[in-house]
């Protein structure tokens, strides 16, 4: 993108779009907290040149959270996707990734606005240049990245019934939620009822499990029900000991949710899981999924369930990250009401394939936005 080329314009909306019936949680654990009626905030950045950047911030984040921020970017110049163009205040601590030819990302920004930048930036790079977010990110390593149907904590009735809905739309595994005190083998053996012994199977209690001696019964009555039956964050992240005494004692995988690129090191350090769901920004979960690969892990891209626009960026540095093997959380298309976005998700075989389109290769579907938008607003130069 020319050094001259500055931001003209920048539009945000904040929208609520709930999951689809079902999606979720059984009724009897309706209680949980509803995630998917947060706001999000979709933003639009628009250049001299007329070009438009799509972006999305976390799940959370209201329109007045970002009006501060919002006002700050026109006439801001920008190059590339680089944040570096962006005032000093913005920053955090920065840390450097692994490799020094990226931009460094804009690690622990005050600005709640980053996020959304880092995609309307890249989308605004791939576009002036004419080629797909995924190339500037060093390339595909692959064309489709496989995907796991997901739920939130079901009973076994009801996961019988989203298994055989995931089956048929291809899928061939499963990520689903539990709490302390749920029927952990009963779920796991409808699930492998519905789906059958090879049907994947991620179980995340989200560090609900106390101590190994409390539930090193549960990982072996995992062991009976099947291949394929791995449990993500069973422990608390800080008890690297529990980990080790389950591993020493349950041939069942742990994985390991990591949430930044501190939180990865340290466990990568304690040698506590046999692998990892990777998260953050574009740039911090590049730059995580690349100390996997060096550390001889693999990892899948978590997902906050995002919008199309989130989604669909992270499906892009997913598909650049060699060690991103495993299975995504990439099924918004299936979950929400609607992704805001014209694309029609097309999972085939537990797989999604990136858009063929310069930038992210999407545009907001603008009737859909009319309707689940609660505020918007524009600043301009």
């Amino acid at each position: 993108m020319k050094k001259t080329d500055f931001i003209q314009k920048v539009e945000a909306y904040e929208v609520v779009v709930p999951a689809k019936e079902g999606t979720v949680n059984s009724e009897c654990y309706r209680d949980d907290l509803r995630w998917d009626l947060m706001p999000i905030c979709l933003v639009i950045v628009t250049t001299r040149e007329g070009l438009t950047g799509l972006g999305e911030t976390t799940r959370g984040v209201s329109l007045d959270q970002i009006k501060s921020w919002l006002r700050q970017l026109p006439g801001l110049e920008v190059s590339g996707w680089s944040l570096a163009s962006l005032p000093a205040h913005w920053r955090g601590a920065t840390l450097w990734g692994l490799y020094e030819r990226h931009a460094p990302p804009l690690w622990r920004s005050v600005s709640p606005l980053v996020p959304a930048l880092e995609m309307a930036f890249l989308d605004l790079a791939g576009k002036r240049l004419g080629c797909r977010a995924v190339d500037l990110l060093g390339g595909a390593y692959t064309e489709r990245v496989p995907v796991h149907y997901w739920c939130a904590r079901q009973t076994p009735e009801d996961l019988e019934r989203t298994v055989r809905k995931a089956r048929s739309l291809g899928f061939r595994g499963i990520k689903t939620k539990s709490k302390r005190g749920d029927p952990v083998l009963e779920q796991v053996s409808a699930i492998k009822s519905a789906g059958g012994r090879d049907f994947h199977i991620t179980l995340d209690p989200m560090g609900q499990w106390c101590a190994p001696l409390d539930f090193l019964h549960i990982l072996r009555g995992l062991e009976s029900l099947g291949e394929a039956i791995e449990v993500e964050d069973p422990f608390p992240q800080d008890m690297p000991e529990f980990w080790h005494r389950a591993r020493s004692a349950s041939s069942v995988p742990l994985m390991f949710h990591a949430r930044s690129l501190e939180i990865l090191r340290g466990a990568l350090a304690a040698r506590c899981a046999d692998g990892f769901n990777c998260a953050g920004g574009i740039m911090g979960f590049i730059t995580c999924a690349h100390a996997v690969e060096v550390a001889g892990y693999s990892c899948w891209h978590g997902s906050a369930i995002e919008l199309g626009v989130g989604q669909i960026a992270h499906l892009h540095a997913a598909a650049a990250a060699r060690s991103c093997v495993l299975s995504s959380d990439f099924v918004s298309g299936i979950v929400r009401e609607h992704t805001l976005i014209r694309w029609d998700w097309p999972y085939r075989d537990g797989m999604l394939p990136l858009p063929s389109g310069t930038g992210l290769g999407i545009e907001l579907d603008c009737d859909a936005l009319e309707k689940y938008v609660k505020e918007k607003t524009a600043f301009s130069c």
